[in-house]
């Protein structure tokens, strides 16, 4: 920082000497504003620095402008996602871009017979199918300690109600997603259950893992992500909805008043 002017201890400038001094002061603040500009490095925007594009209270045209634009780019998508803001109190949620770091994933060990190897391949498998589509930031690493997790996978043997998996994310104000965990069952639900064989059990996490990134339900009962599917891969649309979804900020969609 530039060096400002030192007056002896207890003297009191005065006359003149005032004006010369507010004049060498007003110099050093210019000197010091042009310096701090030149020095200071400029950098764009990056993926964790996005900015706020919602328009407060009192809202700028430009904010008005960019909500109006994401909302005509979804409303005229291909996707499920006005239907996924409609679910989510038009909400958009997502995980923060991770170029250097992947979401750590905790596989809690089950003592349950039916949770065999093939059927533990068969949600790895699921992670990475999600891993390959274009444009998600997003990778996942398998740990071995449960503290770090931001995902943990859990196994019952079946759910008292017409289901065979959960996901329950965490998630801020902002709609950054924060922890994620995905509940699996072995059997069917009911009383004539039986068990999920691996291919089963690879649909219901591969439909759960998109709840985990922040998918809703779609409409079409030929993606995986409708609320009852046997699709036994990700179509299209899954793969359009959740490029869009992160190719937006995350947050809340409602028109300011």
């Amino acid at each position: 920082m530039l060096p400002g002017p030192v007056f002896p201890a207890g003297a009191i400038p005065g006359g003149a000497d005032v004006r010369r001094i507010i004049a060498v002061l007003a110099l050093t603040a210019a000197l010091w504003a042009v310096f701090r500009n030149r020095s200071e490095p400029r950098t764009a925007p990056g993926p964790e620095q996005t900015p706020d594009v919602m328009p407060s209270r009192s809202g700028s045209v430009v904010d008005e402008a960019v909500h109006e634009q994401m909302l005509r780019r979804i409303r005229e998508s291909d996707t499920y996602l006005p239907l996924m803001i409609e679910e989510t109190d038009s909400m958009l949620r997502r995980w923060k871009r991770r170029d250097d770091e992947a979401l750590r994933v905790y596989l809690v060990p089950s003592t349950l017979p039916a949770v065999t190897s093939r059927r533990l391949r068969a949600v790895r498998d699921a992670f990475s199918r999600w891993e390959r589509v274009p444009e998600i930031p997003v990778n996942f690493v398998y740990v071995r300690d449960s503290s770090v997790a931001d995902v943990q996978v859990r196994w019952i043997r079946q759910f008292t109600i017409n289901r065979a998996g959960q996901a329950d994310v965490t998630f801020g104000l902002d709609g950054w997603l924060r922890r994620g965990t995905l509940t699996l069952a072995t059997h069917t639900p009911g009383p004539g259950s039986h068990p999920l064989d691996p291919d089963a059990v690879f649909t219901v996490a591969l439909h759960e893992i998109g709840h985990l990134l922040g998918l809703g339900h779609s409409n079409d009962p030929r993606d995986v992500m409708a609320p009852t599917t046997t699709v036994h891969d990700l179509t299209l649309r899954d793969r359009r909805t959740a490029m869009l979804l992160y190719g937006l900020p995350p947050g809340s969609l409602r028109t300011p008043r």
